[in-house]
C-alpha cells in the first residue's frame, strides 16, 4: 500500500473509531463500560493520528533513492557502508551471499519496495553509528536465501540506547534491545521515530526488524524480509473444496446477523467491534487480522457476514474473499473500502463479493448495508452502481478481461516490451506471452497494435 492510499486508510479509521465514541456518548448514562470505552476510544484515536503523521513522515520512503537507480542493492549498500566507513574513520567489511554474477539474488526477483526499505534502515542504521563512542569498525552481512532476505549491520562502538536500561540476554554473548509494557502493547525503548516507522513498514510487509546488543558492546539491526510478500507466497498453496459442510456450520437465517470483523489494525478492529455491537441485530461472533486468518475464523465460526477491509495488507483481501466462497459455507461477504476505485470494484465483484462500501458510510448505512448483505442482496452504494453500470457497457459484447490482464495491457499500452513487463510484474516472460494470448484472443484481435486499439475504444486503458 502506497503512504498515500495508507493515509487514507487511517483517516477513514479515525471516522470509524470517532463514530463508535458518538454512539458511546449518546448511551445512557451507566450502561456498561461507557467510561472504560470512552479512554479506550481515545487512546485508539491517539495511536492513529500517530500512524498518520508516521504515515506523511516516510511518504518519500515510496521514491526510488538516486543510490538505487540502475544498480543491484548489493552494489548500493556496499557503497553506503564504503562511504560512512570512510566518512568517520573506521574499517569495514561486507559479505554478500547467494547473488549472481550481477550482484541480484539467483533465481529470485526483490520487490522494490523491499528494496527501498532494506537501503533506508541500512541508511538510518549508519547514521546511529556516529552517537556510539569509541567505533572502530562496521560490518554489513546480505544474505539472499532460498525463501527470504537476510540483511546484519553491526558495530561494535557503545549505543547510549543500551547503556541506560538492563539488558535481559536470551543468549551468551548477544543480547536484545530492552523493552517494556506501556498499556497492553510492547514498545521498545528510545529508539529513533525513523527506525520505529521502518519497522513498522517492515512487519506491514511480512518482514521483521531487531536491534540486539552483542558482548559488552556493540549493536546489531538484523533484518528478515521476503522476496514479494508472505502471504502472496502462501496464497498458491492449494485451498481444500467442502463439498457440503456439517449443518452446524452453515449459518441460518436469524433475526441476529453473525458478523466477523476482519481488519488488519488492532485499533479498527475494536472501533468497529464497539460501533456495531451497539446495534441490537448484531452478533459479533469473532475478528480476525489477515486473510488466512479470516478464511479459517470463517470455517471455525460460520458467521453470516464477514465485514473485511478491502485492503488488507500484501493483496490479502481478493485471495480471502475467494477462499472464502470456495469453502461454500453460503457466507456473505462485505468489504469496506477507503476508495471507490473501479478497477478494484469490478474485480472484488468477479471474486464474488456481495457488498462494497466506503468507510466514511454512516453507521446506521453500514448497519442496513449488513443486513441487506446477510438476506443475500448485493450492496454497493449509489456512485459505486453508477461506475459498475458504466464499466459494463463499455466492455460491450468481449469477454472480460482479468485483472492481471488488464495490467498487462496497461503496460503494453506504455510502450514496454514483453521482457519489461516481466520486470515490472515480477513473472516470467512466458507467463507474459500467455496473458498476450489470452488478451488477443478475449479482444478477438490477432495482435498488439489492433489489441491496442480496440482497448481504447473499449474504454480499457486511458488515451493518450
Amino acid at each position: 500500500m502506497g503512504s498515500s492510499e495508507q493515509l487514507l486508510q487511517i483517516l477513514s479509521s479515525m471516522l470509524i473509531e470517532m463514530n463508535a465514541l458518538q454512539v458511546q456518548l449518546d448511551a445512557p448514562i451507566g450502561q456498561g463500560d461507557r467510561e472504560d470505552n470512552l479512554r479506550e476510544g481515545l487512546r485508539s484515536l491517539q495511536e492513529m493520528t500517530r500512524a498518520a503523521l508516521t504515515s506523511v513522515r516516510i511518504s518519500c520512503a515510496d521514491l526510488l533513492p538516486d543510490e538505487l537507480e540502475g544498480v543491484a542493492l548489493s552494489e548500493a549498500l556496499s557503497r553506503l557502508v564504503e562511504e560512512s566507513a570512510e566518512r568517520l574513520n573506521l574499517a569495514s567489511r561486507v559479505a554478500i551471499s547467494g547473488a549472481d554474477e550481477h550482484g541480484q539474488p539467483e533465481g529470485k526477483t526483490i520487490a522494490k519496495v523491499i528494496e527501498r526499505l532494506l537501503f533506508a534502515v541500512s541508511r538510518e542504521t549508519l547514521v546511529q553509528v556516529e552517537q556510539h563512542a569509541g567505533a572502530r569498525r562496521i560490518r554489513l552481512t546480505l544474505q539472499y536465501g532460498a525463501d527470504e532476505i537476510l540483511m546484519s549491520l553491526e558495530d561494535d562502538g557503545l549505543n547510549p540506547l543500551l547503556g541506560q536500561h538492563s539488558i535481559e540476554g536470551e543468549s551468551e554473548g548477544t543480547q536484545v534491545l530492552p523493552f517494556v509494557q506501556s498499556e497492553g502493547k510492547r514498545e521498545e525503548l528510545a529508539l529513533p521515530s525513523i527506525i520505529t516507522d521502518l519497522r513498522y513498514r517492515l512487519e506491514h510487509l511480512g518482514g521483521s526488524l531487531e536491534i540486539r546488543a552483542t558482548g559488552e558492546q556493540g549493536t546489531r539491526v538484523q533484518v528478515r524480509m521476503p522476496y514479494l510478500c508472505s502471504f502472496q507466497e502462501r496464497a498458491q498453496e492449494p485451498v481444500a473444496i467442502v463439498e457440503a459442510a456439517p449443518s452446524h456450520l452453515v449459518p441460518a437465517m436469524r433475526e441476529n446477523v453473525r458478523l466477523l470483523i476482519v481488519e488488519s489494525q488492532s485499533v479498527v478492529r475494536a472501533g468497529l467491534q464497539r460501533l456495531l455491537s451497539s446495534y441490537p441485530g448484531l452478533e459479533i461472533v469473532g475478528v480476525a487480522a489477515d486473510g488466512l486468518q479470516a478464511v479459517s475464523e470463517t470455517l471455525e465460526l460460520g458467521p453470516q457476514v464477514v465485514l473485511m477491509d478491502a485492503l488488507l495488507p500484501a493483496g490479502q483481501t481478493l485471495e480471502a474473499l475467494r477462499q472464502i466462497k470456495q469453502l461454500n459455507l453460503g457466507t456473505r461477504v462485505l468489504l469496506l473500502a477507503v476508495q471507490d476505485r473501479e478497477e478494484y470494484l469490478y474485480e472484488a465483484l468477479r471474486a464474488g463479493a456481495d457488498g462494497y462500501v466506503l468507510k466514511d458510510i454512516e453507521p446506521d448505512e453500514l448497519v442496513r448495508a449488513v443486513h441487506a448483505v446477510a438476506r443475500g442482496e448485493l450492496q454497493l452504494q449509489p456512485q459505486m452502481a453508477g461506475r459498475l453500470i458504466s464499466r459494463l457497457g463499455r466492455q460491450g459484447r468481449y469477454e472480460t478481461l482479468t485483472n492481471r490482464e488488464l495490467e498487462v495491457l496497461q503496460l503494453l499500452a506504455r510502450g514496454l516490451r514483453n521482457k519489461e513487463i516481466a520486470a515490472r510484474l515480477f513473472v516470467s516472460e512466458r507467463t507474459v506471452n500467455f496473458h498476450l494470448a489470452n488478451i488477443y484472443q478475449k479482444l478477438e484481435v490477432s495482435g498488439r497494435t489492433e489489441a491496442l486499439s480496440k482497448a481504447l475504444e473499449q474504454g480499457l486503458i486511458p488515451r493518450p
